[in-house]
């Protein structure tokens, strides 16, 4: 008897083999039910995040809840624990981390959900900078050698109105720094392209942490170890001044 019906079938249970229309239509059935349970309106976004699988913060007049596309078609009782996550109600601690619990329980039935990393190749010697021999030399000064990862210049997408840049990205799942190439010319300092590389190497001496529903990347130890880096002043000026230049490339 061949399995192929059968994985067929299961295929299209999962999230991630339906249409567009079914995902945003089981989204707002399920954003719903939550807004019903905590009797107040609520925001969701389905994301892929392969880390934080459910997060919510208060805004005015709503809930926004950032939740994993596995919980799509998750049972009711799991769902009553995605609202219970964010009650602020009477007695909800003890709610929150009953919500906690069954939450954990249904990311370890469907892991298999979760995407796997995407693998980039990246070249880490430039035109005018070696992004290799700067990593090795904050790792050595400042990190005791301790972090691991890939890094090299990799494309960004741009925002529509070229306002603003993204210069560096720490990708965890994969332990990857990908620099803007923007950086890699002569009129950009070796100086503040070492802060933009040390800014993502303490992404991994000082990872993200869950505080109340909100996912803190910088924290104030983040922030404390960033400061006291010799050349960050410096370098922070230098971009105050040259953002043009560098929203150019």
């Amino acid at each position: 008897m061949s399995s192929k019906p059968l994985d067929r079938q299961l295929s299209l249970l999962d999230p991630r083999a339906w249409g567009r229309e079914e995902r945003v239509a089981r989204a707002r059935l399920l954003a719903d039910v939550i807004a019903a349970e905590l009797r107040e309106p609520v925001r969701l976004t389905v994301h892929d995040n392969r880390s934080t699988m459910v997060s919510f913060r208060r805004e005015p007049g709503a809930v926004r809840y950032r939740i994993h596309h596995m919980f799509l078609d998750a049972p009711e009782e799991v769902q009553r624990a995605l609202a219970a996550f964010a009650d602020a109600g009477r007695g909800a601690a003890a709610r929150r981390r009953q919500a906690g619990v069954a939450i954990d329980d249904y990311v370890k039935v469907h892991r298999a959900r979760i995407g796997a990393p995407r693998l980039e190749r990246l070249q880490p010697r430039g035109r005018c900078h070696d992004l290799q021999e700067i990593f090795d030399r904050l790792n050595a000064a400042h990190f005791e050698g301790r972090i691991e990862a890939t890094i090299g210049w990799g494309a960004f997408r741009r925002g529509r109105r070229h306002r603003s840049i993204k210069t560096g990205v720490y990708v965890a799942d994969a332990k990857l720094i990908r620099i803007h190439p923007a950086l890699d010319r002569p009129e950009v300092p070796e100086y503040y392209v070492a802060a933009v590389v040390f800014h993502e190497m303490l992404h991994q001496a000082v990872p993200a942490v869950e505080r109340n529903g909100r996912r803190v990347v910088h924290g104030q130890e983040f922030r404390r170890r960033e400061r006291a880096w010799p050349d960050h002043e410096r370098a922070r000026r230098w971009e105050q001044e040259n953002i043009r230049l560098l929203l150019r490339g």
